[in-house]
């Protein structure tokens, strides 16, 4: 997985500032950042606990884009594109990613219960040490995607074939997928009765 680029010319810390002034290679620290009629990309520039006042962020490209302790919740990325981003101790609870395109993106100690990244692209993405608890991967394309140590209780997988992805380092005891594309999917032991039990089969003792 490609990290992103991070070389930055200037940093701009606790101001107001417009995402569309925002320039190319710029650390924001500690700024409130607002959106007045949207941009279609935004490419190597690191958000340090800032503060976003607009939520509408969708068919938007973020090109080596870092978002560090920002509170995401309930924004909207749908449709949009995300090369070598991270997202580094973030709260995106219910945020939307319906439709978009990861590659090379991280997602690293987030909390992100009820996000919602349905029919997405992902390719080379690792979700680590987050709590997904009842977040929707509905008809998602997995390619290279890892869950690492992430709470996945009721996460819902529905209608995704989960060929080559591994579930076995996060904990879940009841957990939605689609049985006929559940091949190749990796779990632990204890794991098995929770989809034993979407095929009907018991497991006895």
């Amino acid at each position: 997985m490609k990290k992103p680029s991070a070389h930055y010319t200037q940093t701009i810390q606790s101001e107001y500032v417009f995402f569309e002034e925002i320039e190319d290679n710029t650390l924001l620290i500690d700024c409130e950042i607002d959106c007045q009629f949207g941009r279609k990309q935004i490419q190597e520039v690191k958000f340090e606990n800032c503060r976003f006042s607009t939520a509408e962020y969708k068919q938007t490209e973020f090109l080596d884009v870092i978002f560090q302790k920002c509170d995401l919740s309930n924004f909207n990325f749908n449709k949009s594109i995300f090369y070598r981003c991270e997202f580094q101790t973030c709260k995106l609870l219910g945020t939307q990613f319906i439709g978009s395109t990861c590659k090379d993106v991280s997602w690293l100690n987030c909390l992100m219960n009820y996000a919602i990244l349905s029919e997405g692209k992902m390719n080379q993405v690792c979700f680590r040490e987050s709590q997904l608890e009842e977040a929707f991967f509905h008809n998602c394309k997995f390619q290279q995607t890892s869950f690492e140590l992430c709470n996945l209780q009721l996460a819902d997988f529905s209608e995704s074939k989960l060929k080559g992805v591994n579930l076995s380092s996060s904990d879940f005891v009841d957990i939605k997928l689609t049985p006929s594309l559940a091949k190749g999917l990796s779990i632990r032991f204890d794991q098995a009765p929770a989809i034993a039990a979407m095929l009907g089969v018991t497991i006895k003792n």
